[in-house]
């Protein structure tokens, strides 16, 4: 073959190539098939309603409700019925940061003391060391979810409290050394905003990140949402039956999961992250530079077992509000959020210019089972090992969890000195007992000679004690859909005395929210007391 041919031949083989690869990207899932997904997503998780939008070579390619707002109404949910986001709020609490970093209000390697000079945690290095990006990265040493308890179940809880709390919370690992995600800290972002802006953080959010961006849907809080909107209603099973709930949601944690926002406007903010902090008229709201920093990755996190089986993730790392792997080895952003009856999942995939929003109003995984679904379908082109039912897969992984949970709290159950008693009568364990970063909680008798459990700082959290074993009881909370019961174990000091409480979540599916471990509750000498 000449030189000539040879030429020829291989630019032939470059656009026969480039043609087949152009085909396979562009071998997109039909509304038919989307809509396969989310019917079958919402039969297997049993879900009241569910919303999804999905952008994809800079255009809405689906956006749509499905089932009802409430269980027992008939008020549909469509793509502009307003869900909680829950911790994808976080994104958004981070690209704010970015724009006062545009604005020369701060820097991402900042120490958060410069704006809160209040702000301390246990290690007064630690203190001095930690930066505005150490907010967003959840590698403060704190254990996970540490503090949640000053948020949920609602509570009286200020962000003054929520600063004041930080110096009492002990570390579980050295300073950036580890991942265990938090929301405290997310707050503590949010009062930099407020603190370096000049407003309120949810005015800030709204003022120059969603309104500019025209989601003028959404709103940072809960409370904020107009009067007239179609709000979709949280939900949790209980014996196979919806039951509507509280959402847990409070203006307190804005800044950690407090955005309320329709699938359509999800769209808006999918596609703007894909077009790298380019809104749809061409403004460059956020700078290359900054918005770079959101999605560099910072601290290295361990995959979920599922995903890692079945798409071979390479990496898995936090960026500043989004999770950073791989799908099928294509570079993947990723974030879940959830709130007490309504769970929430979005992935985009830069390289395919790809981005899937999936919302619902149960307490449930199916968001993540749908998402990874719909995704699999746009790359089926691209890898040989897609076309998985990742609907039956998450089913799978959320049973085979219930079912250990189930299978450990029989155990302890059964293993329990079931003849044992209390050390001491019950009138020895009441008084007033005090954790320095939570507060105070009661423990009192009831009319028919039993202790009751009521947190000074959750109205919500009361409930009475059921003896186990020992001194040990289990609090049984008045509010059964918690599911969030737990064990109460008081210890007594050298002469006898009921000394301090410990807690702990009976079962491992318990909401690592419910950071009952996390309390040390000695007990309060009342006057007169020796």
């Amino acid at each position: 073959m000449t030189n000539i041919r040879k030429s020829i031949a291989f630019t032939l083989l470059i656009i026969v190539t480039g043609l087949i690869s152009a085909n396979t990207v562009m071998a997109t899932p039909s509304k038919r098939s989307i809509e396969k997904t989310i019917a079958r997503t919402m039969e297997e998780f049993q879900l009241p309603g569910m919303a999804v939008s999905i952008v994809y070579q800079g255009k809405l390619y689906y956006s749509a409700g499905h089932g009802i707002v409430e269980t027992g109404t008939h008020q549909p949910v469509d793509d502009r019925t307003l869900f909680q986001i829950a911790s994808l709020s976080k994104a958004f609490t981070a690209a704010t940061l970015a724009i006062l970093a545009d604005d020369g209000k701060l820097d991402w390697d900042d120490p958060v003391i410069d704006f809160l000079p209040e702000f301390r945690m246990s290690d007064p290095w630690v203190t001095r060391e930690f930066t505005i990006r150490d907010l967003l990265t959840h590698r403060s040493g704190l254990p996970l979810g540490a503090g949640d308890l000053l948020l949920f179940p609602q509570t009286n809880s200020t962000r003054e409290d929520i600063i004041l709390a930080l110096r009492y919370l002990k570390p579980a690992s050295s300073f950036r050394s580890e991942f265990a995600y938090d929301n405290l800290l997310y707050i503590i972002a949010g009062e930099v905003v407020a603190r370096t802006s000049g407003i309120s953080f949810e005015e800030f959010l709204e003022q120059r990140l969603l309104f500019p961006l025209g989601m003028r849907d959404c709103t940072a809080t809960l409370a904020r949402v107009d009067g007239a909107a179609v709000k979709a209603t949280p939900h949790v099973l209980t014996d196979g039956k919806h039951e509507t709930t509280l959402s847990l949601e409070s203006s307190l944690g804005s800044a950690a999961g407090g955005i309320n926002c329709s699938a359509r406007s999800m769209a808006t903010w999918m596609s703007f992250i894909l077009n790298k902090g380019l809104t749809a008229e061409g403004e460059q709201l956020i700078s290359g530079d900054n918005f770079s920093q959101l999605l560099k990755p910072v601290t290295l996190l361990p995959g979920s077992g599922y995903v890692v089986e079945h798409t071979g993730s390479y990496l898995n790392a936090y960026a500043l509000g989004w999770g950073v792997s791989t799908f099928y080895g294509q570079p993947m952003l990723s974030h879940s959020g959830g709130l007490w009856g309504m769970t929430t999942f979005i992935v985009l995939l830069p390289e395919q210019n790809l981005g899937v929003f999936v919302t619902n109003n149960l307490l449930s995984p199916a968001p993540r089972a749908a998402v990874n679904d719909i995704v699999d379908q746009f790359l089926k082109g691209i890898s040989k090992d897609t076309g998985k039912d990742w609907i039956a897969i998450v089913a799978e992984a959320s049973s085979g969890r219930r079912s250990d949970a189930a299978a450990a709290v029989a155990e302890a159950e059964a293993s329990r000195t079931a003849d044992s008693k209390p050390s001491l009568p019950l009138d020895a364990y009441v008084g007033t007992y005090r954790d320095p970063w939570y507060g105070n909680i009661e423990i009192t008798t009831t009319d028919d000679d039993r202790l009751h459990f009521q947190s000074g700082r959750s109205e919500t959290l009361s409930g009475r004690l059921e003896h186990f074993q020992f001194d040990t009881f289990i609090a049984r909370w008045s509010d059964r859909k918690l599911n969030a019961d737990a064990y109460v174990s008081f210890s007594l000091s050298p002469t006898g005395e009921v000394e301090r409480i410990r807690m702990k979540a009976v079962s491992p599916t318990t909401d690592f929210s419910f950071d009952f471990h996390d309390l040390d509750l000695l007990r309060v000498q009342e006057p007169g007391e020796q």
